[in-house]
């Protein structure tokens, strides 16, 4: 009886437990995903996203601006729970009165980013957040549930190619005509595989973020199609022409 007690007091504290998740434009974001524009200015480079409470109780919902790459936060229209802030700053939390969602309800459809920062050259600009919830609807709360940290990132020397492979896969190809290198640019975990036209496999590799050169000069001159799973399960793929 008294083993019984104690799961049922564990099952029911977890049905309390806070749970967050974050959509935009109808599209689940992942803990760590990327979002990135290739323009500046409304609507090119707004990205509306929701919070959603799939937890039994009421949350309460902040956002710290973690960090910032290659800016200083200026030009960076953030807004989240009905207000808009023209700039953000490293290590701040918005807004000032947390968002309270009660169970199964969603901030509304006014919450976005927005950037008009052009930079000053130096590509990505990057503006991480972490969504986070507390016990408390004032600042200073203990941090409850789960977090969900996302980044929005804008770099101008990106093709809309581009743009959409870092959306679908979290790899950018940098060329699809290689000689001894397949240059990477990787925003996410990935897993890598070529094929050639006959479906053999000829290489793979699990990718870590960053800039990634792959040695490829041992394969044949020819066409090779390569597979991109990243860690949501999505898969995409890209044609290459190895001279």
């Amino acid at each position: 009886m008294k083993k019984n007690y104690v799961l049922l007091l564990l099952f029911v504290s977890q049905l309390g437990i806070s749970q967050i998740s974050i959509t935009s434009y109808g599209t689940p974001v992942t803990n760590g995903a990327v979002l990135v524009k290739n323009q500046i200015g409304y609507p090119q480079s707004e990205i509306l996203f929701r919070v959603r409470n799939n937890g039994t109780t009421s949350t309460n919902v902040w956002a710290k601006c973690e960090s910032l790459l290659n800016n200083n936060g200026s030009m960076f229209q953030f807004c989240f729970a009905d207000v808009c802030f023209a700039e953000v700053q490293q290590g701040v939390v918005y807004p000032i009165q947390a968002l309270t969602l009660t169970p199964g309800s969603s901030n509304g459809n006014f919450d976005h980013f927005l950037n008009e920062n052009i930079g000053n050259g130096t590509y990505p600009l990057d503006f991480v957040f972490k969504f986070f919830q507390t016990n408390q609807a004032t600042q200073g709360g203990t941090e409850v549930g789960n977090a969900i940290t996302l980044t929005y990132r804008f770099d101008p020397t990106l093709s809309i190619d581009e743009v959409d492979q870092l959306q679908t896969s979290g790899v950018i190809v940098k060329s699809t005509v290689i000689d001894t290198e397949l240059n990477l640019d990787v925003l996410k975990g990935t897993a890598m595989t070529i094929y050639d036209l006959n479906g053999k496999s000829v290489y793979g590799a699990n990718l870590e973020y960053g800039i990634q050169s792959i040695d490829v000069s041992n394969l044949s001159a020819g066409i090779y199609i390569i597979s991109f799973t990243n860690e949501e399960g999505i898969t995409s793929t890209k044609k290459i022409i190895k001279n």
